[in-house]
């Protein structure tokens, strides 16, 4: 097992000193330092702990931490300091991660929040920040089925809806009429396709697509119903955005997830009310 640098990783403790523990792989290779202050009371040798591994100073060093975000990854951090190198991120272990100048689009500002990519360094080898997304992310999709579960996270916004990373590879595109829920950036979700275009790009939509989708809707409708005492004051009849406010889904979804329920024998509809039929 080799030891991953920026992720984290089951160590075997080799040695325990006054200033800390030393870690090594499953072989016995590599020399990873733990710290003292994070070292757990009943730590032994030979014990097999799991660690973040990252680099400190020219040094192996680990955290029993788990952080925000390991190498590979998107996740939105904030920016906790900045200096002539560039910005610093908070990544949750007490180590803050670089984001060099030319990495950052835009340019960062103290104590807001970006969506960055962990990568490795191939100079200094060394885990950095990017913002520069266009990077990692591919354009052109491949291999991808209509309806397929996917996951998704949430990287911007456009005049033509919300970009998103599918599958922590590909850029995607939720669009406007799709929407009926809050979205905000470095948010993850489960999607589906809505359609991979010809030109390699792909359509994502939030709800599951056809009888499937109707279903779980009815489902949420119905325990909404037992919550409010057998009662809803929205039906067919009643504006769009009522109905998007209370369930985050469109009028079209809404009249097909109650129809669900009507013919099962679960409630009674009126033009703006449904009810739970006990």
């Amino acid at each position: 097992m080799t030891i991953q640098l920026g992720k984290m990783n089951s160590l075997v403790v080799n040695e325990i000193a006054y200033e800390g523990a030393y870690l090594t792989d499953d072989s016995g290779n590599g020399e990873v330092f733990l710290k003292k202050e994070d070292m757990p009371n009943d730590l032994a040798v030979k014990q097999v702990i799991e660690v973040f591994v990252f680099e400190e100073q020219g040094n192996l060093t680990a955290t029993t931490k788990t952080p925000i975000a390991q190498l590979g990854d998107f996740a939105l951090l904030q920016v906790t300091s900045i200096n002539a190198i560039g910005a610093f991120v908070d990544m949750g272990i007490g180590k803050e991660l670089l984001v060099p100048y030319n990495e950052q689009r835009p340019k960062f500002e103290l104590s807001r929040s970006y969506l960055v990519h962990l990568y490795l360094d191939k100079a200094s080898q060394r885990l950095c920040g990017s913002s520069n997304l266009n990077k990692f992310v591919k354009q052109e999709a491949t291999g991808f089925k209509k309806s397929q579960e996917v996951s998704i996270i949430v990287a911007g916004r456009t005049d033509l809806g919300f970009k998103v990373i599918v599958n922590n590879e590909y850029w995607g595109m939720v669009f406007t009429d799709q929407v009926f829920k809050p979205l905000f950036i470095g948010q993850k979700l489960k999607a589906y396709v809505a359609k991979l275009r010809e030109d390699g790009k792909l359509d994502i939509r939030l709800s599951k697509p056809g009888v499937a989708g109707s279903n779980e809707l009815s489902d949420v409708i119905y325990d909404k119903l037992t919550q409010e005492n057998g009662v809803i004051h929205l039906g067919d009849k009643s504006d769009p955005i009522a109905i998007k406010k209370a369930f985050g889904c469109s009028k079209a979804n809404f009249k097909r997830a109650i129809g669900h329920l009507f013919k099962e024998g679960k409630i009674d509809l009126a033009a703006t009310k449904i009810t739970l039929v006990k």
